[in-house]
């Protein structure tokens, strides 16, 4: 099973998590996460992984059974993987083109601070590891 942003917290909140709206307010553009752990199917991942993201609810504490893969200062549980590795999540969006991410930047001006919302734009000038973790759910469902 795979969850992304809302399908993370779903899972996260079904198995015993705590998801919530996170008090440090929206997450927007592309953000930076530290991997923090690299099991078989992400052995080549980099350091850290900058991916878009567009969220106000997080996974604030992950459930017992979870492993936290990506980790930021911003959003501590950003990836999980499930210890019985029959489920792994992401809050971060991989399948978000930069255009689509520039909008729903933008579309939040008015509820997210502008500052918020300015630094999202500027953020889509990073590099991005979309692909990459794309590639890490592909190699997830290919272990079997």
């Amino acid at each position: 099973m795979l969850g992304i942003c809302f399908g993370h917290q779903v899972m996260a909140d079904a198995l015993g998590g705590d998801v919530r709206k996170s008090e440090k307010g929206w997450g927007l553009g592309r953000h930076s996460y530290d991997v923090v752990r690299r099991p078989g199917f992400m052995g080549s991942a980099p350091v850290a992984l900058s991916i878009a993201c567009s969220h106000q609810d997080q996974v604030i504490a992950p459930p017992a059974e979870a492993e936290v893969l990506l980790a930021s200062e911003f959003t501590p549980n950003a990836g999980l993987v499930y210890r019985n590795g029959a489920a792994l999540s992401f809050q971060a969006h991989p399948e978000f083109a930069d255009d689509y991410t520039l909008a729903l930047a933008e579309m939040r001006r008015g509820k997210a601070p502008d500052a918020v919302v300015d630094k999202a734009l500027a953020s889509i000038a990073k590099p991005s590891h979309s692909g990459d973790v794309a590639g890490y759910i592909g190699q997830f469902f290919k272990r079997g």
